[in-house]
């Protein structure tokens, strides 16, 4: 698969933990239910253009699988050629910048129709994935959990996190739908305050406000509030940032699952790792003979396995000088 430079894609490699992929493959594939088995259960042209979560690689007669996740369904296994790996990134909520997109509109890859991207100027949406794809940096841009395309990051306008207590509103104040800049809110006056600026776009003076109606989009210079309560300017992350950011989250997320995976299996088998030796030897050996009984209890060792060697390299990552330095970097971006 494509990705930006071999030593992210070792990152991914050295790991062996889940990360994402941009499915865009020339030929259509089966996806199978097994590697051994071979058996067809889909194709992945179904899929064409969804970022998807490789949870697991496997080699079977030379080639190399991807047993992939798509919308929180396990699809299985399928071979991919020309899918892109991408990384997750801290959610953001931008704008189009309208100038820049025309300007660059012949590099921007689409998801949706384009009879619809008009509509897109007038829309928020977050940015939740990144890529690299002969040599453009682009950003999964979703409104409403769904795809609307991957745009070049140059001509997106973002939005910034503040905490921002509005005392009072002027004449001409309004909201707007979260979704459409371009649909007013009925405004109930009993019921709007208390308002606090938790996102704004700065140069555009634009702001998610939190109000007692809900979550909404308003033009800060018809609000009042303390100029002197506005966070200093943060730079967006960079690639590599969003490159540990991603690796980091992916082997924090599997220890959480195996975890969870151990716990489940304890409380059907407790004491497993005790032999004792039971009081009626009969009952024992018929137990012995259960193929259920034994195939839980080797789940339980393999995942307790699994376990200690992803607790390990989660803190090996953690601790080292890179891995220190950027959760500190969060920590005070939070």
């Amino acid at each position: 698969m494509e990705h930006h430079l071999d030593k992210f894609f070792r990152h991914v490699d050295s790991f062996d933990v889940s990360h994402y992929v941009w499915i865009h493959e020339n030929k259509d594939r089966p996806i199978l239910q097994s590697v051994h088995s071979l058996k067809k259960v889909g194709d992945i042209k179904d899929y064409h253009k969804k970022v998807a979560r490789v949870l697991a690689v496997a080699k079977s007669q030379g080639t190399r699988y991807y047993y992939l996740e798509i919308d929180g369904e396990e699809i299985g296994w399928c071979d991919l050629k020309t899918s892109i790996i991408v990384y997750s990134k801290p959610r953001e909520h931008v704008r189009l910048d309208l100038d820049k997109f025309i300007q660059r509109q012949e590099v921007q890859i689409f998801a949706v129709s384009k009879n619809n991207l008009r509509l897109l100027k007038d829309q928020m949406l977050d940015s939740r994935f990144v890529m690299v794809r002969n040599g453009v940096h682009y950003e999964a841009l979703f409104k409403k959990h769904k795809l609307q395309g991957w745009f070049s990051s140059d001509t997106l306008v973002r939005s910034e996190k503040a905490n921002i207590k509005v005392t009072d509103i002027k004449e001409g104040f309004q909201l707007f739908e979260f979704n459409n800049l371009t649909s007013e809110v009925k405004l109930i006056e009993n019921k709007v305050f208390p308002i606090t600026i938790v996102h704004m776009f700065r140069d555009i003076g634009l702001a998610k406000v939190k109000t007692g109606q809900g979550n909404f989009w308003a033009d800060m210079k018809y609000m009042v509030y303390d100029e002197s309560t506005l966070p200093p300017y943060e730079p967006p992350y960079t690639f590599d940032e969003t490159v540990v950011y991603d690796l980091i989250q992916n082997i924090s997320e599997e220890r959480t699952m195996t975890r969870n995976l151990v716990e489940r299996l304890k409380s059907q088998f407790k004491d497993t790792d005790i032999d004792v030796e039971p009081p009626n030897k009969e009952e024992f050996d018929d137990m012995a003979a259960d193929k259920e009984y034994e195939e839980i209890k080797q789940a339980l060792q393999e995942q307790k396995e699994k376990y200690k060697q992803l607790e390990t390299r989660y803190k090996n990552l953690r601790n080292s000088p890179l891995g220190k330095l950027q959760t500190k970097y969060w920590q005070m971006r939070k």
